[in-house]
């Protein structure tokens, strides 16, 4: 089986007992490799074809989220997958990875982990009829990513609920997950919600989850990205604009 094995992330797909595979997507969400932690739908495509179609398949999940479009194809490739799906939620499952942990035909997600969702956002340029143009697009992308939370909702629940709790950028532990989706609560575990990366900067962090990752130590390449002048941020996202649009 082939393993592709990163340095901040990780994306492996391998051979488990039986008929059953496993799945790692530790990393970005991306629909480009723009470092090497990335996970891009055409390597899903490329390991999913490498299992029997009816395989079980086990999948862990601890990113950030990224793209949409990424995102989206990676659920639809894995629901297209005829085997038992079971998700675990290792660390986190952020944003639009919150949506390809919806893909499980169980859902387990620890007392310590969490799922967090909320609406779809990115960078845009244009005049006003564009810009409208772009706001009513991605109206349609929370209405997508909100329909597919309602796969796994609790009964009672509506759409107009997730989409409110979207907004509101809402964190879920595994306690509270059970309230809203069918999750099973898995045990405790030590594995830690990486920070690596950048789009987890742009979030509104619980303060458990902060004080967890407060007295790690900050990577050198960490030290140097936050010394980063404002003018090569733009350049960074000017680059991604026409390929990337973050959950």
């Amino acid at each position: 089986m082939p393993v592709l094995n990163l340095d901040k992330g990780k994306l492996e797909v391998k051979n488990k007992a039986g008929n059953t595979a496993e799945l790692i997507i530790f990393g970005e969400i991306s629909s480009s490799k723009w470092a090497e932690s990335d996970v891009i739908p055409s390597d899903i495509n490329d390991l999913l074809a490498e299992i029997g179609e009816n395989d079980a398949l086990d999948i862990y999940i601890n990113s950030p989220g990224g793209s949409v479009f990424a995102g989206i194809a990676i659920y639809n490739m894995l629901a297209r997958h005829k085997g038992h799906k079971r998700v675990f939620v290792e660390g986190y499952a952020a944003s639009i990875a919150s949506l390809i942990a919806m893909v499980g035909d169980e859902i387990i997600i620890p007392e310590n982990a969490y799922l967090m969702i909320h609406k779809a956002w990115g960078f845009s340029m244009g005049n006003a009829d564009d810009l409208r143009e772009i706001a009513d697009m991605y109206e349609r992308f929370d209405n997508t990513i909100a329909n597919a939370y309602m796969t796994k909702a609790k009964d009672g629940r509506t759409l107009e609920e997730f989409l409110d709790l979207m907004r509101a950028e809402t964190w879920f532990n595994g306690f509270e997950a059970q309230d809203y989706f069918n999750v099973t609560l898995g045990e405790e575990n030590k594995m830690a919600a990486c920070l690596d990366g950048d789009l987890y900067k742009n979030y509104k962090l619980p303060q458990e989850f902060l004080l967890k990752n407060m007295n790690k130590p900050t990577p050198e390449t960490n030290i140097e990205e936050n010394d980063t002048s404002g003018t090569d941020i733009v350049a960074k996202a000017i680059a991604k604009l026409h390929l990337l649009i973050n959950l």
